[in-house]
C-alpha cells in the first residue's frame, strides 16, 4: 500500500453537487488531510461550511431565475430544474447515543463502546462450530479470466475495507494485479481458510430520522474488503443457476426485472378482478423486523448442502460466516470488533440470494402450517383459493372467496 501510494496518483476529487466549486474541494482536501488536528480542523470546517452556504444560495438564486423563465415557454425543463433544487435531505447524527438503559452518552469512547455493545447483542445466536468439510472438498478452480470479469462487475468508487486496497488499484496494475488476486483468491479456495482482513466489516450509523439518539433508529452500512467482493462474486455467479430455479415466480424482491411496483400492480389487478365478480379479497401483510440481521446461518447451510453445491464453495460461504467480525467507525475512530452469529453478511454480493433462498424455505414450511394451508378449488366448488406475493423483507398473502 506505501509503494501503491508513492508511485500511483491519486484521482483528482469530483465535486458531487453542481453549486461546488474547484476552491471548495480544495478546503476539504486540506480538512481530510487536517483530521488528526482538531483545532486546525474545526476551523477548516467552519469556512467550507461558509463558503458551501454561499455558493449554493447563489446557485439556487441562478435555477429559480431560469424556472421563472422557463415557466411559459418550457414546462418540462421547468419541472425537471425544481426537483434538481429539491432533493431529499439527509439526516445528520446528533453526537450523542442513548445507553441501554436510556442514559445519554455524549463521551466518544462511551459511545463506541455502546455501539460495539449494540453490534453483539444484535447478531448474537446460537450455532455450531465451523469445521472444514473434507469430505466433499471439492470445486473447479478460479482462474485468471472470471477475475477479471469479476472485477469489471464489481461497482467502482466505493469506500475500501480494512485492508485499504481499492478495486480501481488492483485495475491500475493490469495483468500483474490480476495475476496477484487470482493466486491469492486459489489459495483461499483451495484451503478453506481466509484471512482475518477479508472477514472484517466496518459499519458506518445512519439516522433513520433527525434527532435520533437510539442504536435502533440508525441504520448500517458496510465497508467491506475489495477482495472479499471478487472472491464472491465470482462464488454468486456459480451458484446462481442452482438458487434461481428454487425461488418461486410469486417473489418480487432481488429478482431481475421485478419489484416493488410488480407486486404492488398483481395486488391492484387482483382487487379490481374480485371486485368485478363480487368477491372478498382479504389481505395480511406480514413485515419481518429486523429480517436481514435475524437469518441463521446453520439454516442457510442446510439449505446449500441440499442444493448440492461444490463443496469448496460450501466451505467458502461457511468460512466467511462463522469469522466474520465487525466494528463501527464514528468520527474517523473505530470500536472493537465483534462476531457476527447471525444475519446475512451487509453489502455482500451474496446476500440478496441467500437471503431469497432462506424467505423460500419460510414460505414453504407455511404451507403445511394449520390455518394457513391454501384450500385447493375442487370440480364443482368455489370456496376460493389462498396465495402470496413477497418482495425483499415484506410478504402479502392474500384469500378471494365468494361473497355471502
Amino acid at each position: 500500500m506505501e509503494a501503491a501510494t508513492e508511485v500511483i496518483p491519486k484521482v483528482k476529487r469530483k465535486a458531487k453537487q453542481k453549486w461546488m466549486t474547484e476552491e471548495i474541494l480544495n478546503l476539504m482536501e486540506e480538512r481530510r488531510c487536517a483530521k488528526g488536528n482538531k483545532e486546525k480542523y474545526e476551523q477548516i470546517h467552519k469556512k467550507v461550511q461558509e463558503k458551501c452556504n454561499m455558493s449554493k444560495e447563489n446557485w439556487i438564486n441562478e435555477k429559480c431565475k431560469e424556472i421563472e423563465q422557463q415557466r411559459k415557454h418550457a414546462p418540462q425543463t421547468m419541472y425537471r430544474n425544481i426537483e434538481e433544487i429539491t432533493a431529499k435531505r439527509t439526516f445528520l447524527s446528533t453526537g450523542c447515543i442513548k445507553a441501554m438503559n436510556g442514559d445519554i452518552i455524549i463521551n466518544e469512547q462511551k459511545i463506541l463502546e455502546r455501539w460495539a455493545e449494540y453490534i453483539r447483542e444484535l447478531f448474537k445466536d446460537d450455532r455450531k462450530d465451523h469445521n472444514i468439510m473434507k469430505n466433499n472438498f471439492a470445486g473447479p478452480p478460479i482462474m485468471k479470466e472470471k477475475v477479471e470479469t469479476a472485477i469489471k462487475k464489481v461497482k467502482h468508487g466505493k469506500a475500501t475495507g480494512p485492508d485499504n486496497i481499492s478495486v480501481e488499484l488492483i485495475e491500475a496494475l493490469e495483468d500483474f494485479g490480476i495475476g496477484k488476486v487470482t493466486h491469492l483468491l486459489n489459495e483461499i479456495y483451495d484451503t478453506g481458510q481466509i484471512p482475518t482482513d477479508l472477514s472484517k466489516s466496518i459499519f458506518i450509523a445512519l439516522p433513520k430520522k433527525p434527532g435520533a439518539t437510539e442504536c435502533e433508529l440508525h441504520r448500517t452500512i458496510s465497508l467491506m474488503s475489495h477482495i472479499t467482493k471478487i472472491l464472491l462474486k465470482i462464488i454468486m455467479l456459480r451458484l446462481r443457476n442452482k438458487i434461481k430455479p428454487e425461488i418461486v415466480e410469486e417473489q418480487c424482491g432481488f429478482v431481475e426485472d421485478k419489484g416493488t411496483s410488480n407486486a404492488i400492480y398483481i395486488l391492484r389487478t387482483l382487487i379490481e378482478c374480485a371486485l368485478e365478480v363480487q368477491k372478498d379479497v382479504y389481505l395480511c401483510f406480514i413485515d419481518y423486523t429486523k429480517a436481514f440481521d435475524r437469518v441463521r446461518h446453520d439454516e442457510i447451510i442446510t439449505q446449500l448442502i441440499q442444493l448440492n453445491i461444490d463443496g469448496k464453495d460450501l466451505t467458502i460461504i461457511k468460512t466467511m460466516y462463522w469469522e466474520q467480525t465487525a466494528a463501527m467507525r464514528i468520527e474517523n475512530k473505530t470500536s472493537t470488533f465483534q462476531d457476527i452469529k447471525r444475519g446475512v453478511r451487509q453489502g455482500c454480493v451474496l446476500s440478496p440470494d441467500l437471503f431469497s433462498l432462506y424467505g423460500e424455505i419460510i414460505m414453504r414450511n407455511l404451507e403445511n402450517h394449520p390455518g394457513i394451508k391454501k384450500q385447493r378449488k375442487t370440480k364443482g366448488e368455489d370456496n376460493g383459493w389462498t396465495g402470496h406475493i413477497a418482495w425483499t423483507r415484506k410478504s402479502v398473502r392474500y384469500t378471494v372467496r365468494r361473497q355471502r
